[in-house]
């Protein structure tokens, strides 16, 4: 069975020192939700009390309806899975998988049948003799999370488990954790700094910066619309452009530095002559276009094979300005060019608030 998980006003504190403050949560029987931020935000911290691993300092924790909030964490029915593998070095494949399940003396049938199971899930049958020692760094993690499967757990925690990982196995591994979830259907909640991870695994993203939520939505939602500037700088790559500018009509922002005027998607609510940041995705901006807005000096042309990321400045005002381009444009490194715009990809955020001023809530934004 799977249960869902709800955390209500929870914060912890170390000293003066506040880690996470005061964030709900309400992830649904067999969703998948993917924590993301930098390093210190409390994505971990979160997790971790979660699994009964730190103590709540304010707050409740409720798995299945269920009140867990001072609960052991081996009374939770979670399985964790850990960045580090923390596999034991003494014990084979199947040993590591089943020690859990032989503490609590589960009947040694049962035990070979979870065992064999979690094996085939995950395509690790036969290693099963083996010690770590003899494991890749992927194989190694297939075991972790065989050890977590083989608990029959109702919640699935995750602690940044790719990232002792390299480039490709990541993306592997990426995969594989879809098709498990998709498989088992248990609440997964998943914590990463890595975007990429966030925007393909996820069915909610849950964006934390210095211990408060930004934004809850799906990967759409949170790249389409984007709650504040921290959630459009943060999410998406290559990352948002930003720029000062003011808005000369309720659909219209002015760039005085560029001599420029962009027009909005839709019109927005707040009167001209209003400080703003203007937002464009890399995305997109469109090499030349009838009346091209944009002049961009083209500092450096970086090849990716199906398309050109142009970083350079935008003429007239100096601010950093990066064009995601379908194609091989190595030559333009050096040039100046005129770039249009795919009103679809524009945003307009209040200067003072940081709040995007174009709708941006969804049905379950928790924000």
């Amino acid at each position: 069975m799977s249960a869902g998980v709800e955390l209500i006003k929870v914060s912890k504190r170390f000293g003066n020192n506040t880690i996470v403050d005061g964030i709900d949560l309400d992830a649904a029987a067999g969703e998948f939700i993917v924590l993301v931020g930098a390093s210190g935000c409390g994505k971990s911290t979160t997790l971790r009390m979660i699994a009964g691993l730190e103590a709540v300092s304010e707050g409740r924790i409720l798995i299945g309806g269920r009140d867990v909030t001072v609960v052991r964490p081996d009374q939770r029915d979670i399985a964790m899975v850990f960045q580090n593998y923390a596999l034991y070095p003494h014990m084979s494949v199947a040993e590591n998988m089943s020690f859990a399940l032989t503490l609590t003396r589960t009947p040694k049938d049962e035990i070979a049948r979870r065992v064999g199971e979690a094996a085939r899930i995950l395509g690790i049958e036969n290693l099963l003799d083996r010690k770590p020692k003899a494991l890749s760094g992927g194989q190694r993690q297939r075991v972790a999370m065989g050890r977590a499967i083989v608990r029959e757990p109702s919640v699935f925690l995750f602690d940044e488990p790719l990232s002792n990982l390299d480039a490709k196995l990541r993306a592997q591994m990426r995969v594989e954790l879809a098709l498990l979830h998709r498989r088992l259907g248990k609440t997964t909640i998943y914590v990463t700094h890595d975007q990429v991870e966030a925007m393909t695994l996820a069915e909610r993203i849950v964006i934390l910066d210095r211990g408060v939520i930004q934004q809850t939505g799906t990967p759409t939602e949170v790249f389409n619309r984007p709650r504040n500037l921290f959630v459009a700088g943060f999410i998406g790559s290559p990352a948002m452009n930003l720029f000062r500018g003011t808005l000369a009509a309720s659909d219209t922002v002015e760039l005085p530095g560029a001599g420029a005027r962009i027009r909005l998607p839709q019109a927005v609510n707040a009167a001209a002559g209003k400080p703003v940041m203007l937002g464009i995705r890399p995305q997109g901006l469109l090499l030349g276009g009838a009346d091209a807005p944009l002049r961009m000096q083209v500092k450096v042309a970086e090849f990716l094979g199906t398309e050109t990321v142009l970083n350079g400045v935008l003429k007239g005002s100096g601010e950093a300005l990066t064009a995601s381009v379908s194609g091989e444009h190595g030559g333009l490194a050096e040039h100046e060019i005129d770039l249009s715009i795919n009103p679809a990809h524009v945003h307009v955020f209040d200067a003072d608030t940081g709040l995007n001023l174009i709708g941006t809530q969804s049905k379950r934004d928790s924000t």
